[in-house]
């Protein structure tokens, strides 16, 4: 009886150091999640909508702020998650965000990291898979509704791996594939990448079902016939939103035209900061199927071709394939690390000798992490050299409001910060709230036609880069200077004068309007601001300007603008 009690002593300390390595690991893949604080563009238009539901209580059938298609009919394929997210931004402010985006990371590594050690892998390949997938995932997971979806992959893959991991699952193990159809109701309702969640079960338990009928033929049918049960179940329950089948009809037909013009829908390149991530996740698949002497799992080979072709297809979609990847990498890698091992002539293991110590020291290392993690989950920073924060205060301040070319990227910004007072033309939604026309129109304003790659719709009026300044008569204009042919539109055009300009940010307003001394709304030279000053540093999110103002803010002095005084 001794020795049985001194080997379980001598492998303690060894899994004490284990464990503390795969904490470590954890937590070191959630510090890099955490660091991505920059506010996305689309944030505060998130957390408005999810504000105006809660304050309401009901959704807008139409486009909100905006004057262009006031009554194009909106159906919103996020709802859930910009409630969530004004639930959180009203009760815990940019913070509590920053810990929503953190935990939802943490959920995903530690289902990753959990499938890996069930199947038996260690630390070396565990690891592999987690730097893989964080850093894969990592720059898309901004302040936005994608987050969920990477997050409920996660979980789909997960549970599919439970019920499948061995290739021929008990028939007991199949009740949590049931799990998944309350899942694809709860992803429906937050963010339309739900659709290609759906896309990679039905080819999965596809070929489950095709493996189940070939390999044990008429009495095949009945777990082939579940399978198929539980992909129209799930198909049915992302039918459980406000808009029905209406959604779905919406989704196809809002993803069958490209749109080139937003980075993150083009194709794969070799030039993309990405590319290197693919190449490094194909490579290590590859092997690992290739070399290992373990049996090939046809569906997991499916989905893992469908979402590496996804990838290809959109820069946006790599992330489906890093994280189907980190789940299926680490028991596949295994048996070809232990086959170098043994070349090499290695022991596997650890030496229980100085294991107490090492895991201690590990622990000490892992609260330094937790630190780590709580610092840098907070508020998302607003950039002020990318953002207009010093215009917008600007407009404030001089309470220049009206109907307002904003810049894209800024558009969602200036419907937090100035509401209905002043609708925008176009902004992040895209085609959720615009017709194509008017799409058309905004992109032959930023970029013309042949500064990056672009698509119109065939039946959109001819290219026309002023149209944008006449549809809908509007007031203001709001350019940001890096988008050169914008600039040059507004210079070309003498009924639009300059009130404001700054190293990123130029504003425009009507002649007729803003420079005629008659106007109630005439802004004289005195109280313009042009320079080429820089803005540097960032603020906590929102930075909103003030929206109330008196006789004494409208008056403020340019001072005031140049020291950055305001909210935000």
């Amino acid at each position: 009886m001794a020795l049985p009690a001194l080997t379980l002593l001598g492998r303690e300390p060894a899994e004490r150091l284990r464990r503390a390595l795969l904490v470590a690991l954890l937590l070191a893949g959630v510090l890099v999640f955490a660091t991505i604080d920059r506010a996305d563009p689309d944030l505060w238009g998130h957390v408005r909508y999810g504000q105006d539901v809660l304050a309401s209580w009901h959704l807008p059938a139409t486009a909100t702020y905006t004057y262009t298609a006031a009554s194009q009919p909106w159906i919103n394929h996020e709802n859930l998650s910009e409630i969530a997210f004004a639930f959180v931004a009203d009760h815990a402010g940019g913070t509590g965000l920053a810990v929503l985006k953190t935990l939802l990371a943490l959920g995903l590594l530690a289902l990753m990291m959990a499938s890996a050690r069930r199947q038996g892998a260690g630390i070396a390949t565990t690891s592999v898979a987690v730097l893989l997938v964080t850093f894969a995932t990592a720059p898309g997971w901004s302040f936005r509704p994608q987050v969920f979806t990477y997050a409920f992959f996660a979980v789909q893959v997960f549970v599919l791996d439970r019920v499948f991991g061995d290739g021929r699952t008990k028939p007991s193990e199949t009740r949590l594939l049931w799990l998944l159809p309350p899942l694809f109701t709860l992803w429906a309702n937050t963010h339309g990448g739900f659709v290609a969640g759906l896309g990679v079960l039905g080819v999965y338990l596809g070929c489950r079902g095709l493996e189940r009928l070939h390999a044990d033929g008429r009495a095949g049918l009945r777990p082939a016939a579940l399978y198929g049960a539980v992909a129209l179940a799930c198909a049915g329950a992302t039918l459980v939103n406000p808009y029905g089948l209406e959604l779905l009809v919406w989704l196809v037909r809002d993803l069958v035209p490209p749109r080139p013009e937003i980075f993150e829908w083009r194709a794969l390149s070799a030039s993309d900061t990405v590319f290197p991530l693919f190449v490094a996740i194909s490579a290590l698949t590859g092997t690992a199927w290739l070399g290992t002497r373990q049996w090939r799992d046809r569906a997991r080979t499916a989905l893992l071709i469908a979402t590496a072709w996804q990838s290809v297809t959109h820069v946006r979609h790599l992330p489906f394939f890093a994280i189907a990847a980190g789940f299926w990498l680490p028991a596949h890698l295994e048996p070809l690390l232990d086959r170098m091992r043994a070349i090499l002539g290695r022991r596997q293991g650890t030496r229980a000798a100085g294991s107490g110590w090492a895991a201690t020291a590990v622990w000490v290392a892992d609260l330094g992490l937790v630190v780590l993690v709580a610092l840098h989950a907070r508020a998302p920073l607003v950039d002020r050299s990318v953002y207009p924060v010093n215009a917008f205060r600007y407009m404030a301040k001089r309470h220049l409001t009206g109907k307002v070319v904003m810049h894209f990227d800024w558009a969602q910004y200036a419907i937090a910060a100035f509401g209905d007072d002043a609708p925008v033309a176009f902004d992040g939604r895209l085609r959720t709230c615009y017709p194509q026309d008017v799409a058309d129109a905004y992109f032959d304003f930023l970029v013309g036609d042949h500064l990056i790659p672009r698509w119109r719709a065939g039946d959109s009026p001819p290219f026309d880069a002023a149209r944008m300044l006449h549809l809908g008569d509007p007031d203001l204009v709001v350019v940001a200077r890096h988008f050169t042919h914008s600039v040059e539109v507004m210079e070309a055009h003498p009924e639009w004068a300059l009130l404001y300009q700054d190293a990123i940010a130029q504003l425009w307003g009507r002649r007729d309007r803003y420079d005629d001394p008659a106007r109630a709304d005439y802004v004289p030279p005195a109280r313009r601001w042009i320079t080429q000053v820089s803005h540097s540093g960032s603020v906590p999110w929102p930075a909103l300007p003030p929206r109330r103002l008196d006789a004494g803010a409208a008056r403020g002095t340019l001072a005031d603008v140049r020291a950055g005084t305001g909210s935000g």
